[in-house]
């Protein structure tokens, strides 16, 4: 039995040995943070003054601000959120019982069940920054990652203090990072050792390339780095960056006061140039609306999040004005520019096309004032604030044209405002995120000798909208004008339907989304139909030739004093002079197929 045993151990043994080295070769990939993180955690503000109760607001708040809804997932402990000593008798880390009554567990599965990730906070050395005897996870690695997975923690922060003499750090980290990969629970890792080093990327998943931020603009030669000194050495490392795996100039100081609302908009845009994670640190229980709008820049965040997760790069610097740029993608052909005004002074900021390796006619959208510059050949100059920073966002190629027969998914914008993409539960992804007056535009689509209809797929889990079908400019053409009810819920899909007249040829297709405050709607795909419909169709509330339940759903809209009918002829299937509930009752008959013809057939 003995040598069975001994077998066994060796087995064991070489597995372990074999996994570690998995680990530590190369880029790491545990299938997690493919994006970089956004969240929250509680330093900033709190300190380590932190409790279950500001914990749950905190969580309250990330949904009802619409935090989570940008991206905002992770709801980050920092330090002291453990007893006093930190270890029960059989050495397991415990939560303060006076702060924490209820326990780590149900303080994660609280913040689970509001749709977030818990992340929580841990350190090399014997003691975690704040001396808290026994808090340390050193030589206690194995034993703390499956602690963080009996809680269902989610993102682990692993800080550098009280290190004993002898203890090699990247063997410290490797460690903590085989005690994860082991521990039954995926948990993303966050290494916090105040500078990068070459080991990092094969070892966590995010990694401190500078000192602790201060909530200044310029701190100098500092530890605590401004928002300009983390930028500046954060950009050394732009090649580690990849899927998974990111350059951490640490959290954004938003809304903490210390900086003017332009040089919190460069750490914002900033932190997104270089694909950083962006980890809030202000007290979003009290946030201003301006900081609500830097933080929820749902333009700015993509280019944060774009898929690609490359890091964006200075590519010229001269006088204090700087010029970097992103790919976006994969196709080389779309941009993010930042024009970084260090001055403290306004200044006029060009960037040549050549700074940044295109040609030709560049469509350029200014995503901070949420605008469509137009097309510029050559090069483009922007007035920038002192400390300030104007994002664009630039298109160089035009795209094959569009059948406006074919089905197109929503997803496949050429530009947009306001939305965002999300996976869908019919495949693929939809757009979504959608409010009053945001927009997405489809370049370049052919509508050849003319279209009479137009059909999406969608979903509303409120009371939906209007999609206005204009061309060439969200303000352009009004072509047709579909109206979106609620379908039950974000993934339940229906189709609606609607006339459109006068659009032949190519145009741009600005698909501009109108309704109350609040999201409106999510679509998955839409196209066109060919030919003119029957207008005088009675029956066909919505004149694009089928008389089926969308008509229905006007009619009932309509009924109830929601909407208007743009023929009331249409609906007034008896002829009478009034539209009322016969008139509802003889439609759905007709649809159920009870009923071939309505009473008041050949009156249009």
């Amino acid at each position: 039995m003995k040598k069975v045993r001994a077998v066994i151990s060796l087995l064991l043994l070489g597995l372990t040995f074999t996994i570690v080295m998995a680990l530590n070769t190369g880029a790491w990939d545990n299938n997690l943070a493919k994006t970089p993180p956004m969240g929250w955690n509680s330093w900033n503000i709190f300190h380590g003054d932190i409790n279950e109760t500001k914990i749950k607001q905190i969580a309250d708040t990330m949904v009802s601000s619409g935090m989570k809804d940008a991206g905002y997932v992770y709801l980050n402990l920092d330090d002291n959120w453990m007893a006093n000593p930190a270890r029960d008798s059989n050495g397991n880390l415990k939560a303060d019982p006076k702060r924490f009554p209820n326990g780590i567990k149900a303080l994660a599965d609280y913040v689970h069940d509001k749709g977030l990730k818990l992340g929580i906070y841990g350190c090399r050395g014997t003691m975690t920054c704040m001396n808290i005897p026994q808090s340390g996870s050193k030589g206690y690695e194995d034993k703390d990652a499956k602690t963080f997975a009996s809680w269902g923690i989610d993102y682990l922060k692993y800080d550098n203090c009280n290190i004993p003499n002898g203890s090699d750090m990247k063997t410290d980290y490797q460690k903590m990072q085989t005690a994860l990969a082991n521990c039954g629970r995926p948990i993303v890792f966050s290494i916090c050792a105040w500078g990068y080093q070459s080991w990092m990327p094969a070892t966590g998943n995010l990694w401190r390339t500078t000192g602790d931020i201060a909530d200044k603009w310029d701190n100098g030669n500092e530890w605590f780095k401004g928002i300009i000194n983390a930028i500046d050495g954060n950009a050394q490392y732009t090649s580690s960056a990849a899927p998974g795996a990111w350059n951490d100039p640490d959290m954004l100081e938003i809304g903490n006061g210390g900086c003017t609302a332009e040089e919190y908009r460069t750490q914002m845009s900033m932190w997104s140039m270089m694909a950083s994670p962006l980890i809030a640190g202000n007290d979003i229980r009290t946030m201003s609306q301006t900081t609500k709008d830097i933080l929820m820049n749902k333009e700015v965040i993509a280019i944060d999040q774009d898929p690609a997760g490359i890091q964006g790069k200075r590519v010229k610097s001269s006088n204090g004005q700087e010029i970097w740029v992103k790919s976006l993608g994969t196709n080389g052909t779309t941009k993010a520019v930042a024009l970084l005004n260090r001055n403290s002074s306004t200044s006029n900021i060009t960037v040549n096309w050549s700074d940044i390796g295109v040609t030709g006619s560049v469509t350029v959208r200014d995503l901070w004032a949420k605008a469509d510059k137009g097309s510029f050949t050559g090069s483009y100059t922007a007035s920038v604030p002192a400390h300030g920073t104007v994002l664009l966002k630039i298109s160089t190629e035009p795209p094959a044209p569009v059948d406006a027969t074919k089905q197109i998914e929503a997803e496949s914008y050429s530009n947009q405002s306001g939305i965002q993409t999300e996976k869908c539960t019919e495949g693929g992804e939809n757009i979504g995120f959608i409010e009053n007056g945001d927009y997405a535009v489809y370049n370049n689509v052919d509508f050849g000798d003319g279209v009479g209809s137009f059909q999406a797929r969608v979903a509303s889990a409120t009371n939906g909208g209007t999609i206005e079908i204009r061309l060439d400019s969200a303000t352009g053409t009004l072509v047709g004008t579909c109206a979106i009810f609620g379908s039950g819920d974000w993934q339940t899909y229906t189709d609606v339907k609607c006339v459109v007249t006068e659009a032949t040829g190519k145009h741009d297709v600005y698909l501009v989304f109108k309704g109350d405050s609040g999201y409106l709607f999510n679509i998955n795909w839409f196209k066109f139909f060919k030919g003119s419909n029957n207008t005088e169709n009675l029956g066909d509330i919505n004149s694009d030739g089928q008389i089926d339940a969308i008509d229905l759903q006007l009619l009932k809209k309509y009924l109830l004093g929601l909407g208007e009918i743009e023929n009331p002829k249409l609906a007034d299937l008896d002829a009478n002079g009034d539209i009322n509930s016969i008139d509802f009752s003889l439609l759905k008959q007709f649809i159920l197929g009870i009923s071939t013809s309505f009473p008041g057939q050949g009156a249009v």
